[in-house]
């Protein structure tokens, strides 16, 4: 016998199931803004009761199936944590070197190195599993195709089961929910407050999956949204459009701006993330180590966060110490990494309930 859910999580999980079946999840935006703001809620109840979720065990039985095609700590992490808090089971997977290498393209004779091919694969993984996960990044210089996430829309077309973007190339859909959990976590009326999401340098050419989520999470809680870059390190055009169309439907603003220190002037968030440009000579390797080379300013410092109110600190993580910020920064008592990871559990706690908890 399994205890009943206690009745904050029951109220909170019946106001988010109206969206939650049997969609996917793969940009976020799938709930639309009140299932978002639904799924922060029931996300807090599940972190206020955790002790007494554990012991109902509200998915036992069920299976979550996770995919990851590149590199994951948190990602992976997280949602194992969040699969065992619930009582569901979590089944890792590792095309490449756990599992068979898949071929993606239709009407293809396979005699290449691709053992198997992404119909039957999803379709098997959506006989196992309730729920399929998917972690895959773009192709640099694909950005046209890659926007579309082929691999996880593949996964959505095939499976017969609800896939949830782990990271794609256009969106990191659990990080967003994540970060807006954050977020109303360090302001319980986040209207009108300033979020700015600012470009920072890396060596490699990163995704702009976290950054397009981060504007959409902050957008969707009603803040004063400003995006910082160098001239060339543009996001997508539609990603942005959503951020605006977010903010205007929320009450907030969004703006775009190349002048770091007016974005930062103000700000109650700033946000620090890498990535690359998708066009124009930064978009290539040697462009990208050229342009990086000569916008080492746009790392982010204590003064940065002391142009506002002052500022908190987000990033995603990993993070690249003393190239994306200081060590001052991210060990000093205004940053909430950390809180961000942590949160990683109850935003797909909520999420996972919703997907498999009727």
């Amino acid at each position: 016998m399994t205890d009943p859910l206690p009745p904050a999580v029951a109220e909170a999980l019946a106001s988010v199931l109206p969206w939650a079946s049997p969609g996917h999840f793969l940009t976020g935006l799938e709930p639309g803004l009140d299932g978002t703001l639904s799924l922060l809620d029931l996300a807090v109840a599940l972190r206020t009761h955790q002790d007494e979720v554990a012991r109902a065990r509200p998915l036992a039985g069920r299976v979550f199936a996770g995919m990851f095609f590149d590199p994951s700590l948190r990602t992976r992490a997280s949602m194992a944590v969040a699969c065992a808090k619930l009582g569901a089971s979590f089944v890792e997977l590792q095309p490449g070197t756990g599992m068979w290498t898949l071929e993606f393209k239709d009407e293809v004779v396979m005699d290449g190195m691709a053992a198997e091919h992404v119909r039957e694969a999803a379709g098997v993984l959506g006989r196992y599993a309730d729920v399929v996960g998917l972690r895959a990044f773009p192709t640099r210089g694909q950005w046209k195709r890659e926007r579309t996430q082929p691999v996880h829309t593949a996964f959505a077309d095939h499976a017969g089961a609800p896939i949830v973007n782990l990271e794609g190339p256009f969106a990191h859909p659990c990080q967003g929910l994540a970060d807006a959990l954050t977020l109303r976590d360090l302001f319980p009326e986040p209207n009108g407050r300033k979020f700015v999401l600012s470009w920072a340098p890396h060596p490699k050419q990163l995704p702009m999956a976290v950054p397009h989520s981060a504007l959409w999470a902050a957008a969707s809680l009603g803040m004063d949204v400003t995006l910082a870059h160098p001239e060339d390190f543009e996001l997508d055009s539609d990603a942005l459009a959503t951020a605006d169309s977010l903010a205007r439907e929320t009450g907030g603003t969004f703006s775009v701006t190349h002048n770091r220190d007016a974005a930062f002037d103000g700000a109650d968030v700033v946000y620090a993330k890498a990535w690359g440009a998708v066009s124009g000579p930064a978009s290539t390797s040697r462009g990208h180590a050229d342009a990086v080379a000569h916008l080492a300013d746009w790392s982010i410092t204590q003064k940065d966060l002391h142009r506002g109110a002052p500022a908190r600190f987000m990033h995603c993580l990993p993070v690249r110490r003393g190239v994306v910020v200081g060590d001052d920064v991210l060990d000093g008592p205004l940053s909430s990494v950390l809180d961000q990871a942590d949160n990683r559990i109850w935003a797909q706690a909520a999420l996972l309930l919703a997907m498999m908890g009727k």
